[in-house]
């Protein structure tokens, strides 16, 4: 099936989503070791997936369909949460490869609930708040500040898992999107990128970054759902670029935003 659908998209949506990909898990990943995993996982919120994706849908589908795929794609964010906390209790005690198992199952059990509601922005925007809210507090159990960070592993190999990365995003989000509204929106905004950069982070780094890193992330996922909720909201009303750029903004700012506001808190912890 995926050879098939491979086969079928043009070599530039590929070529799009494995290099963007490959290079948001690299810079991420030398993000945590330059400047420590709170800006780290601000920056793993960056549509990462989700931008190169809705690119080419918004080029191709029509409004109505990309507004509402994004609607469910911000419901699947909010499973992303539970993903990511789930990843956290299990990452503490067994290998990375279980956690993204028990994880993805999370996930699964959380998306198939959510799927159920009536598919309205706002409603996701406040049940995302919810949950983050939720997830930030019981993860502060299992994540010790870290500020020292050990050093990494060879660039070469680094670059060798983000191109992997780059091409398992690219055949995921190619099959994603030959779906309905529905799981198209739910399945482009799994987080498969979040699975290839904490498992990157982790055998780089090890437990206690990657905790830290992914308690941020829990943060930095509010890009995310600024861009789906824009798209949804933009969509129907813009042409396909002016949507996406507005989206892209959006996103963005909710990370710099984040990014000053981490780092005003880390000033007054140093401080106090």
């Amino acid at each position: 099936m995926y050879a098939e659908l491979i086969l079928q998209t043009p070599m530039l949506e590929l070529l799009t989503k494995v290099f963007t990909t490959a290079f948001v898990v690299i810079a991420i990943a030398l993000a945590v070791g330059q400047f420590g995993p709170i800006i780290g996982g601000a920056l793993a919120g960056l549509p990462i997936v989700l931008g190169p994706g809705f690119y080419f849908l918004l080029g191709r589908a029509p409004a109505d369909f990309v507004s509402l795929t994004a609607v469910y794609s911000v419901l699947s964010i909010c499973a992303t949460q539970v993903f990511t906390l789930v990843y956290i209790v299990v990452g503490t005690r067994f290998s990375p490869w279980v956690a993204v198992t028990a994880a993805g199952l999370a996930w699964l059990a959380s998306v198939n609930l959510l799927r159920l509601l009536p598919p309205n922005v706002w409603l996701g925007v406040v049940l995302f708040i919810v949950v983050t809210l939720l997830t930030r507090k019981i993860s502060l159990r299992f994540t010790k500040d870290v500020d020292k960070v050990r050093s990494a592993e060879s660039i070469a190999l680094l670059l060798l898992r983000g191109g992997l990365a780059g091409l398992l995003v690219a055949v995921v989000t190619t099959g994603a999107s030959q779906l309905g509204t529905q799981w198209s929106g739910l399945l482009m905004a799994y987080p498969i990128g979040f699975t290839v950069i904490y498992v990157t982070i982790q055998r780089q780094y090890g437990t206690d970054i990657t905790m830290s890193t992914l308690r941020s992330t829990l943060l930095g996922t509010a890009s995310l759902v600024g861009f789906c909720a824009s798209v949804a909201l933009t969509a129907p009303h813009f042409t396909a670029l002016v949507a996406f750029l507005i989206s892209l903004l959006v996103s963005v700012l909710v990370t710099a935003l984040l990014i000053a506001h981490n780092q005003i808190q880390s000033r007054n912890l140093r401080a106090s």
